[in-house]
């Protein structure tokens, strides 16, 4: 991978020299899938999850005993469009080859109705991924997890962002997934998701196809502790430097998240001096002036109460009770049966996420740009 000019990557995996820490984590991953055991990874967003997962993904391929194939669900709406983001990340992992497509791999895409073609002057292979009309998702699954299974090594497939299948069309995604593990316990599967909540539901409801069918790991913030080191190492290397107290003030304010976190360090470490507290605050300052207007446009997006409770909460940093009298009546949200309402609206949208004791604004960006307002 191209070296980064600035060590505070802000997307995708460039190393683990870029990578913080998850060395726990990582140990704990890499024993469930020696052991044949299926994995649930589960974090709010911004938090790393799928930088770990191409961690995981990079010394796996070193040892050579896996073959790894990562698949991002999000813009996926239908299991048709599942099956062809999983067809694609195979025809990414084996399709391009000197010697061209193999026999088999011609046959699984001839069974998922993959279009091919061949370039008439160098005769390469150019594939056209669109699952045919009337083509049945799980026939082509079955078909791609045979292609899977034959290969020499044993496959270890990230399915990220995995709640999207819980809102297919037809409400049967959740099925269709379940039946394509049981069908090839050779597969290994990482079932990865950002929306904490429905990825616990998911895997832990009884009712639910996928009930206690892997093994659940929620991912929690890198400690201030691990980032320290890891900050004034890269700030070093720059040939600057960043007090222990800055690092915990940044820390502070991005509450832990990494994207924040990295965003900070990512524009100092760009200032190429010696970090004060003044170039601290000109930064967190600079980044809020920049969200203005996006964030400003939810105003007129959300419904009147909703846009006011979003901002309260964004205050309180972390609300225990929303619709307790001491909230409701010291930010004048009016009855406590339409907070309730706004807070069950703002959760849905995941602007708000509940944790174990209370609700807070989890873009940690956004709240902290609400509470500017106040």
């Amino acid at each position: 991978m191209k070296k980064s000019d600035n060590p505070f990557v802000l997307y995708g995996y460039w190393g683990k020299k870029y990578f913080c820490d998850r060395d726990v984590e990582l140990v704990e991953l890499k024993d469930h899938l020696s052991n044949g055991r299926n994995i649930v990874l589960y974090a709010w967003r911004r938090m790393g999850k799928s930088s770990l997962i191409k961690c995981l993904f990079a010394e796996l391929d070193k040892s050579k005993i896996y073959d790894t194939i990562y698949i991002d669900l999000l813009s996926t709406q239908s299991p048709s469009e599942a099956v062809r983001a999983i067809a694609l990340a195979v025809y990414h992992k084996y399709g391009k080859t000197g010697k061209g497509l193999s026999a088999t791999m011609r046959k699984m895409f001839s069974a998922i109705g993959v279009t091919l073609s061949f370039d008439p002057l160098s005769g390469v292979p150019e594939v056209t991924f669109g699952v045919t009309q009337g083509g049945v998702p799980e026939r082509s699954l079955y078909a791609i997890g045979q292609f899977l299974e034959d290969q020499k090594r044993s496959v270890i497939l990230a399915l990220d962002e995995f709640q999207q299948v819980a809102d297919y069309e037809g409400k049967n995604g959740e099925a269709i997934f379940r039946n394509w593990m049981q069908e090839f316990p050779a597969l290994r599967f990482i079932f990865s998701g950002s929306h904490r909540g429905m990825m616990e539901a998911m895997f832990t409801e009884k009712s639910r196809p996928f009930y206690k069918s892997a093994q659940l790991i929620s991912l929690e913030a890198i400690s201030l502790e691990s980032y320290t080191p890891f900050i004034q190492k890269h700030f070093k290397s720059g040939g600057m430097s960043i007090a222990k107290e800055l690092i915990s003030e940044v820390y502070q304010w991005a509450r832990g998240q990494t994207y924040a976190i990295q965003l900070i360090c990512n524009y100092l470490y760009g200032r190429r001096r010696d970090v004060s507290e003044d170039d601290l605050h000109a930064i967190t300052h600079n980044i809020l002036d920049q969200e203005n207007a996006v964030f400003i446009n939810y105003q007129n997006i959300l419904p009147a109460n909703e846009w006011e409770v979003l901002k309260a909460i964004a205050k309180e940093g972390f609300v225990h009770s929303p619709t307790g009298q001491k909230f409701v009546l010291g930010h004048q949200l009016g009855a406590a049966s339409s907070v309730q309402r706004a807070v069950q609206s703002l959760v849905r949208k995941e602007m708000v996420v509940r944790e174990v004791d209370g609700y807070m604004v989890h873009d940690i960006i956004l709240s902290r740009w609400l509470a500017r307002l106040l």
